[in-house]
């Protein structure tokens, strides 16, 4: 965060001015203060979820989450733990604190006439690894209401027709961890119809997205599944197992019965005819687990029909690994009609637990299948090991490259090649197209800066087709939020409002990978290629790198390759056995090698240059009236050179390097 000059925000309307302090001693120009800003929210901009990054001369961050709203709102530096002195806590107003380790933090409210309530706790929807316990106590302590929060939910209690008087409000962490990790927001709101609230807190996710860590983004509007009866079609609750006639295609929302026993839907199909059905849930935010089964049923005359068992599904996508790896709990199946005759659908969720507060709720998804294909792409962290993935930004030196790693969630039976752009690329920048082929579900696509780039921060859009070009989707972008740690052995990752990247113009890379990307490898099954790889060495990339190849298909293997240190070219050896699939493949060679970088000598300059006019000052005899002044100011530049210094220290580190992309086609003999 060193020299942060600019936020860059995911809404224009918002803006941010540097802050910065008088010019230092003898110098023209106001300096600017790393980190420090004024922000600016426009009015135009609506109330909800926005992203900010800080850009600077080290790169670009990766994203957090804050919110815009038109309520009160009041940042707190310190919480009482004292349930006896509880912090006062004004209704209608945000508070802004942060959890503290092994602590509750107490509030309290006070309400001068019955009315209904509604406290929201924000903690993952703003970018916190807090998982949330709100609690609510009358005056003499007693507990009225408790909800628990979980990695994907924040905890939200309602009480209706509370009466006058004061409450407090207990909120920990629940595994009761804390510091500056662990912001949250906290806000009491009353009254039925709190417009300033609602449209505050309420609706801020449709703002950005949903914030639904690790899961598959749906292409559905998160608001068509929610809490109120004016959007989910409620059944009646001593009637749970009632049979509901749909007629296909049906696309609707409804309610999971609180006892477990399930929803039953029943249709009519034809033999031969193939069907989708897809439960949407969990993927919008709903604590829940649902399994469903398809069942025929044969009419009995004067007798219980009969349930033929044709289908069933539990959790549907496994898709990915760290640092992203695309689970849900909701269910999908494909399925072929075995009679002209009527089915039925049983739907269950699995998860009744009674601490989260809320009612789920399931979109019910059903008709013929419509063979397509959902992207989702993120920054690539640059790292041999996997776990050790954490949120992290962009810094694309001269030169040097960074990669895009991007999942395909296939479905209804989508078996094709995906080709994969990107579009919004700033001159000095390229990336390949690649193909991730008919067996694959991943692959990463490279982006390279010439040695000529210019500094830009810039967004990329991910665009994924078809071979025959009738299919092209946006991929959705994706960020890491949190590494692992804190008690948490996995990474938190979310949907993001884009995919941005830093070309810096004061850093060229010490190292740079070149292949012959104008040629496709063609192979034959059973034998072995050569391609040349060229390693442009420059100063500081004198140490041997280590290649190793990544995105194979089964049934190609290629070797590790070691270029030594005094060597620049390297040769990779592309084997296919037998088994492997004929088709266009794109892979990638990650580069391991010690770099010596200086990660800021123009801050140094800078320092010396100025320490420079300094002493021509001092020696200059026409500046005598205020030669006690320069000394003072000489003392200061000399400590600003020492700290300079640091920066400007030659530092050795390991690096892991994407190389551009390589194409092979695999072909029968």
């Amino acid at each position: 965060m060193d020299e942060a000059d600019a936020l860059v925000f995911s809404n224009p309307g918002i803006t941010a001015k540097q802050r910065t302090i008088a010019a230092l001693p003898f110098s023209d120009s106001p300096l600017g203060l790393s980190g420090k800003f004024r922000v600016h929210v426009d009015p135009s901009v609506p109330p909800g979820a926005y992203e900010v990054r800080v850009s600077g001369r080290h790169g670009l961050s990766n994203p957090r989450v804050f919110i815009v709203t038109s309520a009160a709102s009041q940042l707190l530096s310190t919480v009482s733990h004292n349930p006896q002195v509880p912090t006062e806590l004004s209704v209608g107003q945000f508070v802004n604190a942060s959890c503290t380790t092994e602590q509750r933090d107490w509030f309290r409210f006070e309400l001068s006439e019955t009315t209904d309530v509604r406290l929201c706790l924000l903690a993952g929807r703003v970018d916190s690894r807090m998982i949330g316990l709100l609690k609510v106590l009358d005056s003499e302590g007693r507990a009225l209401a408790v909800a628990r929060g979980s990695d994907e939910l924040d905890p939200t209690i309602n009480l209706a027709k509370l009466p006058a008087g004061k409450y407090s409000v207990m909120v920990h962490d629940f595994l009761y961890r804390g510091g500056s990790e662990y912001p949250y927001q906290l806000v009491v709101a009353v009254g039925p119809g709190d417009a300033k609230f609602e449209s505050s807190v309420f609706d801020f996710e449709s703002s950005l997205v949903e914030q639904v860590p690790g899961r598959l983004p749906v292409h559905v509007n998160p608001s068509a599944i929610t809490l109120e009866s004016g959007n989910v079609s409620l059944l009646n609750a001593s009637q749970p197992n009632a049979i509901q006639e749909v007629e296909l295609p049906s696309k609707d929302s409804w309610w999971f019965p609180a006892d477990q026993s399930g929803q039953v839907f029943q249709f009519a199909a034809k033999k031969g005819e193939q069907i989708s059905v897809e439960i949407v849930s969990g993927r919008v935010g709903q604590p829940s687990d649902a399994k469903l089964f398809v069942q025929r049923i044969e009419p009995e005359q004067d007798a219980e029909s009969k349930y033929h068992s044709v289908a069933q599904a539990d959790d549907s996508f496994a898709l990915g690994s760290e640092p992203l790896s695309l689970l849900t709990k909701d269910p999908v199946v494909l399925w072929t009609a075995t009679h002209d005759a009527n089915y039925r659908l049983l739907v269950h969720d699995m998860d009744v637990g009674k601490m989260l507060s809320q009612r789920q709720a399931f979109q019910l998804n059903i008709g013929k299948p419509v063979p397509r294909f959902d992207l989702v792409a993120f920054a690539a962290f640059p790292n041999k090991d996997v776990k050790q993935c954490r949120g992290f930004g962009s810094k694309l030196f001269r030169g040097g490259a960074e990669a895009i790693h991007v999942i395909a969630a296939r479905r209804d039976g989508w078996v094709g090649p995906i080709k994969v752009t990107l579009e919004g690329l700033p001159p000095g920048v390229t990336a390949p197209e690649v193909v991730m082929a008919a067996n694959q579900h991943e692959a990463q696509i490279t982006l390279e800066a010439s040695e000529d780039s210019k500094a830009a921060d810039f967004t990329v859009m991910v665009i994924g087709s078809s071979d025959d070009g009738k299919i092209r989707v946006a991929a959705t972008p994706i960020t890491q939020v949190w590494g692992r740690g804190a008690g948490r052995d996995f990474v938190r990752s979310r949907i993001s409002a884009d995919l941005a990247f830093h070309v810096s113009d004061r850093d060229i890379a010490p190292i740079s990978i070149r292949s012959d990307d104008a040629k496709i490898a063609q192979v034959k099954k059973t034998e072995t290629v050569s391609i040349p790889i060229s390693i442009v060495r420059r100063g500081g990339g004198s140490e041997p790198c280590v290649l190793r190849a990544r995105n194979l298909p089964p049934g190609v293997k290629v070797a590790d390759v070691t270029v030594a240190k005094d060597k620049n070219q390297g040769e990779l050896k592309v084997s296919v056995s037998d088994k492997a699939l004929p088709g266009t493949y794109s892979l990638w060679l990650q580069v391991e090698t010690k770099l010596k970088v200086t990660p800021n000598a123009q801050a140094l300059e800078r320092a010396q240059a100025y320490r420079k006019r300094l002493q021509s000052l001092h020696d200059d005899p026409t500046q005598a009236a205020r030669l006690d002044s320069i000394k003072a100011a000489i003392i200061a530049a000399d400590k600003r050179v020492e700290a300079a210094k640091a920066g400007a220290k030659e530092q050795q580190l390991t690096v892991y390097i994407p190389s551009p992309n390589l194409t092979i086609q695999v072909v029968d003999p």
